[in-house]
């Protein structure tokens, strides 16, 4: 078997950028992820052992009956080996030297929602004020990022109403693409209230629909490279053409509320609502992700003259002895086997002119030892003849 060593040019390494969709919809608590429902499997009604909303992380236990999930566990020795959710405290007084500590797979992602009323401050509002300097770093882009801010009437996050709303980075991977975040408001399946960031500057402005409250406003932005939605837009919803919905119960008691952009997104994951409560009003949040994904592209040549002889035994006429003659003095192939003529011809008999032919069906390559470290196997072998040259290429994706 020939190796051939790859040269300057064969291999390059590049990448490819990606945009994925992700789109949520929510409703009466529950949060739906790009139209997937629950698949049952053969050992549990839902395979994926996650919720609708949710992504399995590395898709672990999928399909596992409960009395039989993987888990991760580790033994409490010398070298203090631990999981980070263990403190160091309870490593220390909870565990003696020999136990077991485990955890639990699946594990989960979703988006969450936190609002944070007028009367929410301090450590209370400790997830709006650690965004104090990543929003004040944006704030050269569009003034409306500024945490606190003269320029815009009511701007101070530090005391407004807060309408948070968080996406894990496994959703967009590196970043949101700017010009793609979509934020849609229904009532019994009308659309209020639309935002987008159409000038691809975080701002969400209010684009529709034509006689809503608020149109043309800036309710929010976007930090695209840290996965937040900052929602303060307060005006309500109803105004205008859609006056005559009075609201919701959208802070879990039995008063209404109108609908504003504060309230956008109840029921995801937050713990404000009970089921039943707020019925008429659902959401849909859309973007884009950002995702690079490495990419090796190998070259391989099948040069002219080369690669025209096989060991394989379908290379040679059947009906041959290929038994190797062997002996205390030796051991001996046979040297006069006759090559099979696969030259197409016209008739059956006489055939074509002989011509040494092979068929190139899988390349294997190997690193600087001649270990094998990757097969690529084509769909359909190539012939290959003396006269004949072929690259191909290999491309492979990390």
């Amino acid at each position: 078997m020939p190796y051939y060593k790859f040269q300057n040019g064969d291999v390059l390494v590049n990448r490819i950028k990606t945009h994925p969709k992700c789109e949520f919809i929510i409703h009466n608590n529950k949060v739906i992820y790009n139209n997937r429902v629950a698949i049952a499997g053969a050992n549990v009604t839902n395979a994926g052992h996650v919720s609708p909303g949710y992504l399995n992380l590395y898709e672990i236990n999928v399909d596992r009956d409960s009395n039989n999930l993987v888990y991760p566990f580790v033994r409490k020795e010398s070298n203090l080996a631990s999981f980070k959710t263990i403190t160091t405290s309870q490593f220390s007084n909870d565990f003696k030297y020999g136990d077991i500590l485990s955890g639990t797979y699946p594990l989960s992602a979703t988006i969450t929602r936190e609002r944070f009323t007028t009367s929410v401050t301090g450590t209370e509002r400790a997830h709006v004020y650690n965004l104090r300097n990543t929003l004040n770093y944006y704030e050269i882009i569009s003034p409306h990022y500024a945490f606190s801010s003269s320029r815009i009437p009511g701007c101070n996050k530090d005391e407004q109403e807060v309408n948070l709303i968080s996406i894990p980075s496994i959703f967009y991977g590196s970043s949101i693409k700017k010009g793609t975040v979509e934020c849609k408001f229904y009532v019994s399946g009308t659309l209020i209230g639309h935002l987008r960031d159409q000038k691809q500057n975080g701002e969400l402005i209010q684009i529709g629909p034509t006689g809503s409250g608020g149109s043309g406003s800036v309710a929010g932005v976007v930090l695209y490279n840290e996965g937040f939605l900052i929602l303060t837009g307060a005006w309500n919803l109803a105004d205008d053409s859609y006056a005559g919905f009075g609201g919701e119960a959208y802070l879990g008691g039995g008063d209404t509320s109108d609908p504003s952009w504060i309230f956008f997104a109840v029921g995801a994951n937050d713990g404000a609502i009970e089921d039943g409560k707020v019925v008429s009003s659902s959401y849909n949040l859309s973007f884009q992700g950002t995702n690079y994904i490495p990419t090796l592209t190998m070259l391989a040549h099948a040069h002219k003259g080369e690669l025209n002889h096989s060991n394989n035994p379908t290379y040679l006429e059947k009906d041959q002895a290929l038994v190797a003659a062997t002996g205390t003095m030796g051991y001996s192939e046979p040297f006069n086997m006759r090559i099979k003529n696969a030259t197409s011809s016209s008739y059956a008999d006489p055939t074509g002119s002989f011509k040494k032919t092979t068929y190139i069906s899988k390349i294997g390559l190997f690193d600087e030892d001649k270990n094998l470290i990757g097969i690529a196997t084509l769909a359909t072998p190539v012939k290959k003849t003396e006269e004949r040259e072929l690259t191909f290429k290999l491309k492979l994706d990390y």
